[in-house]
Order: C-alpha cells, then structure tokens, then sequence
C-alpha cells in the first residue's frame, strides 16, 4: 500500500507562536495547523477535573491561568550558581549533556517546557533533585 506524504525541508517556530513549514516546491513559509481546536482547548471545559483529580471549586477554577515562562534563561549562570559542572548539572537533573552545553553556548534555546524546569532549579533545587531520585 502506497500513501501519499508530504516531506517537510524546513519547520520553524515562529515569534508569534506559530509553526511554519517550508514548501519545498514553492519555497514559501506555510503555517502548520495543529490538531488541537485552540478556542475549545482554552475555554472552561479544558479546566475541568479529571476523574481521578481533587474536585475544585468555581473560585478556584476561575483563578487557574494559563503558565507563562517568558524571556531567556540564563542556564550557565543557574549552573554556575550551584556551582555544578556541566556534565554534574546535567546528570542531577536529566538533561542530556549536549543539550546543555547548546543552551549555554547559544546553539539552541531552550522551549518553554525546559525553562519552567530550569526556573524550578533556580529556585529550588534539592526540590528537584529529591522528586527525581525518588522517582
């Protein structure tokens, strides 16, 4: 069975948000759609408990916001402050030890997931290392 696919050249996060594919026919940026419906993914169904999860009340429900982790983190400067090496920084928090030194020499940004995880560090770092070695 054959299917029809298309190759992606070049994808690119874009600063509004955006992913963007390069069209290798036309040589234009076209953006990704995602699959996720957004309007229904930030509305109030999105914030309603599963099952499993501690019931909320209208308050709380209405005082949850979405997490935001802007501008950069400095990563050296985290590891230095905790005056770790490269390779000790990474082992104690899971990070691979390329991906580090990327972030610290600038090859590589890290998204938004890893600078949540990097601000926790900064702030709380045997935290992190307790719920890692327990885990």
């Amino acid at each position: 069975m054959m299917t029809k696919s298309k190759h992606i050249v070049k994808a690119e996060l874009g600063l509004d948000g955006k992913l963007r594919s390069l069209d290798a026919k036309t040589g234009k940026w076209r953006e990704i759609v995602p699959r996720l419906d957004r309007r229904r993914a930030g509305g109030l169904n999105a914030r309603l408990p599963s099952a499993d999860a501690p019931k909320l009340t209208k308050r709380e429900l209405g005082e949850m916001r979405p997490a935001r982790v802007r501008g950069a983190v400095d990563v050296g400067a985290i590891r230095r402050k905790l005056r770790l090496s490269q390779s000790l920084f990474a082992s104690q928090f899971g990070i691979t030890l390329a991906v580090l030194k990327d972030w610290e020499q600038g090859r590589r940004q890290p998204d938004a997931t890893a600078r949540a995880f990097l601000k926790v560090i900064e702030h709380e770092p045997n935290t992190v290392r307790r719920v890692l070695q327990s885990a």
